[in-house]
């Protein structure tokens, strides 16, 4: 039995050799996922076209580990014409799955193959952006807003420019095929540095490519608010809602217009959308205080702990807070 165990062995590796010995040598080192050898039996793909269509078609099914394969196996052929574009699906893989350093490894492998992936650059800046990388991910986008112009035959290009107004921004070229995520991600940034005009520059070209983007209405609601512009702001979350009527971060946002305009009964109504009555009048006590009203915020967060116990602890914490800044107030004023 012993001696059978082993001839099985070494006939199951050889077959798995004799099928990897038909198709090119593969570097697996970008695949994460299951066995490879359970993915497909079919014949391995005799050109790049057919492996990137074969990853395609894999990927709309909803097979995510074949989709991988498939890629993977295009960059095995020599000269092969889309590496490139084969290395931004398998890195927009990983990143949908949160594996960001084979991501980042799949796009900087892009890049070497096309230093002007216009896709590859606006997801690098992303990730970076997000993981709190300023810098490197406003350096990303601006390579993927210069790539773009490079494709219209812009002769401005950004190679020495860091966009610093909002006619440099306007002066732009783009169609929907222009990397709109580059321009929104330069408005947060914009708007976390408090340059709420040029941010609402970089929006208003990101509208320009996609008119319907929930997120973008969302992000320049909200750069319009931080500007003491209410009537925007209230117009672009509004309208954001309009095309997402669930968006958390819009709801939150107008919520904020409504307390900003003084509307305290509507923004309670706003976050009662998407939270419990209690969470609700916790949120507006809260907010009041950082808009420095700790006096209209009592009332609220006391609602806040009579309506339900298991809001005691914070709305009870916010409320000491409200109380003690009303005490401060009361007694630099008798001074």
């Amino acid at each position: 039995m012993k001696g059978l165990k082993v001839v099985t062995v070494t006939l199951s590796t050889l077959l798995l050799v004799a099928c990897a010995s038909q198709e090119p040598s593969l570097d697996t080192s970008l695949y994460d996922g299951k066995p490879i050898d359970t993915l497909s039996s079919e014949e391995p793909p005799k050109t790049e076209k057919e492996a990137i269509m074969r990853g395609d078609t894999a990927l709309s099914a909803g097979n995510v580990d074949l989709a991988l394969y498939e890629y993977i196996r295009s960059l095995s052929f020599e000269n092969g014409q889309f590496r490139d574009r084969s290395l931004y699906n398998i890195g927009r893989i990983h990143q949908s799955r949160g594996n960001l350093p084979l991501a980042d490894k799949a796009y900087s492998l892009a890049l070497e193959e096309n230093p002007n992936n216009v896709q590859v650059l606006e997801q690098l800046g992303s990730i970076y952006s997000k993981s709190g990388d300023i810098n490197q991910g406003k350096s990303y986008f601006l390579k993927a807003i210069n790539a773009d112009q490079i494709r219209f035959g812009n002769s401005e290009t950004l190679v020495s420019k860091d966009l610093q107004s909002s006619k440099e921004v306007a002066e732009l070229k783009s169609d929907a095929k222009s990397p709109e995520f580059a321009y929104m991600g330069l408005g947060v940034i914009a708007d976390l540095e408090k340059d709420h005009s040029l941010a609402q520059a970089f929006y208003k070209q990101a509208l320009s490519i996609e008119p319907n983007s929930a997120k973008t209405l969302t992000n320049v609601g909200y750069s319009f608010y931080m500007s003491g512009d209410y009537r925007k702001a209230q117009r672009f979350t509004l309208e954001a809602l309009d095309k997402d009527p669930g968006d958390d971060k819009a709801l939150n946002n107008l919520a904020l217009i409504y307390l900003a305009k003084g509307e305290i009964t509507r923004a309670i109504n706003v976050f009662s959308r998407h939270m419990d009555k209690p969470e609700a009048l916790n949120n507006v006590g809260y907010f009041l205080i950082l808009q420095g009203k700790p006096d209209q915020a009592i009332p609220y967060l006391q609602q806040a702990i009579d309506t339900k116990s298991t809001y005691y602890k914070v709305a009870n914490e916010n409320l000491e807070r409200a109380l003690a800044l009303v005490r401060e107030g009361e007694a630099s004023d008798k001074q």
